[in-house]
């Protein structure tokens, strides 16, 4: 892989695990719920904030990605038709 791609999975990467780890904490740690059902929900909301946080690392992925592209080329002509 190049350097540019390396770059944006490393983004992507670290914000889908800050955004995943938020979110749990903000569930756990809340406070809103009793002592003995916080894993009773927290288990429920599971799936909602990995979606929620994969869509947020994809996200920074492509547009770190879109963005080095747009700042650093490779130098080759772009090939057409001939």
């Amino acid at each position: 892989m190049t350097l540019r791609r390396n770059i944006a999975l490393v983004a992507g990467t670290i914000t889908t695990l800050a955004a995943f780890s938020a979110g749990m904490a903000l569930l756990v740690f809340g406070g809103f719920f009793a002592d003995n059902e916080v894993i009773i929900y927290a288990s429920i909301a599971l799936g909602p904030v990995a979606m929620a946080s994969v869509m947020a690392g994809y996200a920074v992925w492509w547009l770190v990605l879109f963005f080095l592209s747009l700042a650093f080329t490779d130098g080759k002509p772009a090939a057409g038709p001939r």
